[in-house]
């Protein structure tokens, strides 16, 4: 788990039947026994990562405009409401031009190396050492080890990537007042430098805990859903030949066709919209904590003060800001990762 909030695949196998999953590092454990861990395959993970970041650096700014505008009009830099996406896609093409889409996207490029040898060097073991401290004598218990390894594995992982998102999301809503306006941060030293976080470096982590609940609640919503779903979606007839003995002549191979397959990535895309729409108020929240910390004048002292700002003053629909942009994120990165898939 990484500081970029991120959604499941929404592909024909993103529905699966329901059963007691390994151990979360299990699997990738088993990569890096069975070799798949090595220099070329790290090369072309990150190579795939930067591509996909790059492609979405576009959706990811004008999400988290909409998300923050509220705290970019405190802070001053943004003078007036944007309504819709739309609005919002104009404002920074009329005031900062089409390469301001891309404004931060080399920090996160350049993360991709170290979160990823975070993930496989530090959260795999760690996931690995904690569910082993943990007992799993019954089905709850498992579960509860489960839970407690991806937390911390995610926690240690953090440590190197969240600073890093963190920089690469506030270069992304540093916006222009007017269109011969300086950014606050002209780059990602600038922002790293700041005497605000010299002098308290764990505001670097600002969120942080948000960040761990929002994954909860989305992997939790996920997996219920999925669970209540399955039932209902056809099989793949391609497990079906399998189980009728791999005989590729039998009736069910014969009668295969493209609706089992597009019936679970609509069943997917809908349960990841669901997840999605759950997640995006915690993600708001935390957002909004991140925008606010450099100013001591407008930070806030806890979550819980941020959460009251925005139901007082906008109401349930100010956490849904941005969520149209969001979901439209959401698909086009399962689109992406379907069409790498497919080659």
């Amino acid at each position: 788990m990484s500081g970029n909030t991120t959604y499941p695949v929404a592909s024909s196998s993103a529905v699966a039947q329901p059963r007691r999953s390994p151990p979360p590092h299990e699997s990738q454990q088993q990569e890096v026994d069975d070799g798949f861990i090595s220099i070329p395959y790290i090369q072309q993970l990150c190579v795939l990562r930067a591509i996909h970041r790059t492609i979405l650096a576009p959706l990811d700014r004008v999400k988290y405009v909409m998300q923050c505008q509220k705290e970019l009009q405190r802070l001053g830099t943004l003078r007036h409401e944007l309504p819709t996406t739309l609005h919002c896609a104009r404002h920074l093409l009329r005031m900062e031009g089409a390469r301001s889409f891309w404004r931060g996207n080399l920090i996160q490029v350049v993360s991709v190396l170290p979160v990823t040898l975070a993930h496989l060097f530090i959260m795999v073991p760690t996931q690995s050492f904690l569910f082993s401290l943990a007992p799993t004598h019954s089905a709850a218990s498992y579960t509860m080890a489960s839970y407690l390894s991806l937390i911390g594995g995610a926690l240690a992982a953090s440590m190197v990537s969240y600073p890093l998102e963190f920089a690469r999301f506030r270069l992304a809503v540093d916006v222009k007042a007017y269109k011969t306006a300086p950014y606050e941060f002209r780059h990602t030293l600038a922002f790293f430098s700041h005497p605000v976080l010299n002098e308290c470096p764990h505001y670097l982590y600002r969120g942080l805990g948000l960040f761990v609940l929002g994954s909860l609640v989305f992997k939790t919503v996920h997996g219920a859903l999925m669970r209540v779903v399955w039932p209902y979606v056809p099989p793949d007839h391609s497990c079906a030949a399998e189980d009728a003995g791999g005989d590729h002549s039998s009736p069910v191979h014969r009668g295969s066709s493209w609706m089992p397959a597009l019936t679970q990535i609509s069943c997917g895309l809908c349960v990841a919209t669901v997840s999605t729409l759950c997640l995006h108020p915690v993600d708001l929240v935390r957002r909004r904590l991140m925008v606010s910390v450099t100013d001591d004048r407008l930070r806030y002292k806890s979550a819980w003060q941020c959460v009251q700002r925005i139901a007082q003053r906008e109401g349930i629909r100010g956490f849904y800001r941005g969520s149209c942009i969001t979901l439209l994120r959401m698909a086009v990165g399962s689109s992406l990762v379907l069409a790498g898939l497919s080659n």
